[in-house]
């Protein structure tokens, strides 16, 4: 039983696409140009971001959309992702069947972090205490 389980693991694992928390590589969609305003992503739960362009890693995300900007977050001691997005700040995000490249930008201004927690907490019924304030964020800008 041990060894079908392994197989199957490893079948799931090389497909590339991140399923539920499990990682996958580089992702495959319609490359398009981000959108003016990504408050449309109220309805979707999760995004998938692909990280360190140069070995690809990809995972499932929560992702709020404000306006024109696009965030992403984890708590403060990060995640396994977090030090990819220090290396190297360029990312994809697909939605759907698009494909949009982005840049992670570090966000420290407390008003936009206080806007991003906000957003969170109204998206996925967040309690307070569920969030400290020290969380890192990132803004997933578009690439110049």
């Amino acid at each position: 039983m041990r060894v079908r389980s392994l197989i199957l693991l490893m079948l799931i694992a090389g497909c590339g696409d991140p399923i539920s928390m499990l990682p996958g590589g580089a992702l495959k969609g319609e490359p398009t140009t981000a959108p003016a305003d990504w408050s449309s992503l109220a309805s979707i739960k999760t995004i998938q971001v692909e990280l360190r362009p140069d070995d690809p890693y990809s995972h499932n995300i929560w992702g709020v959309g404000i306006g024109p900007d696009l965030y992403i977050a984890t708590g403060a001691g990060g995640t396994r992702w977090t030090p990819f997005v220090a290396a190297d700040p360029r990312v994809k995000v697909r939605v759907g069947t698009a494909l949009y490249d982005l840049v992670a930008v570090p966000v420290t201004d407390a008003a936009e972090r206080a806007r991003v927690s906000q957003a969170y907490a109204q998206k996925y019924e967040l309690k307070p205490e569920d969030q400290k304030g020290d969380e890192l964020v990132f803004r997933l800008d578009r690439r110049p």
